[in-house]
């Protein structure tokens, strides 16, 4: 699941991520069960899939896609993510909930509990995410 990395001399384009139907899902690749990713599924069969567009020292960011249904995940790193296709509800520990749809965004600190739930056939997400290490 590793972006291609350009080789010396080779052209560097900037990555476009626009809100609307992803057409091109080729570059997903299924990322298991979300229980080994550190989630439980409360609803439906979850699938999970994603596209790394850059990854360095701690850093990770490119498209994430889930299929319809809840999952309450404890957040492995701090993100901020915009989604571009489908509708999530993302419900935090304190009962705080927002339903995002194309074009909103939302920002999580590593460690929180958000209760992750799929009201489309599917919800498409770009994020930047980075693993902070240490104390909080």
């Amino acid at each position: 699941m590793s972006p291609s990395t350009p080789t010396e001399g080779q052209e560097q384009k900037m990555i476009v991520y626009t809100p609307g139907p992803i057409r091109d899902i080729s570059g997903f690749v299924p990322l298991g069960s979300a229980e080994a990713l550190g989630g439980k599924v409360l609803e439906g069969k979850v699938e999970l899939f994603g596209r790394i567009d850059f990854s360095a020292r701690g850093m990770t960011a490119g498209l994430f896609m889930s299929t319809r249904g809840k999952v309450q995940i404890l957040f492995p790193f701090t993100e901020h993510a915009t989604i571009l296709e489908g509708e999530v509800t993302l419900t935090d520990e304190s009962g705080q909930n927002h339903t995002y749809r194309p074009g909103d965004s939302y920002f999580i600190k590593q460690g929180q509990v958000i209760l992750w739930d799929v009201k489309s056939e599917r919800v498409i997400k770009s994020f930047f995410n980075i693993v902070e290490n240490g104390p909080k």
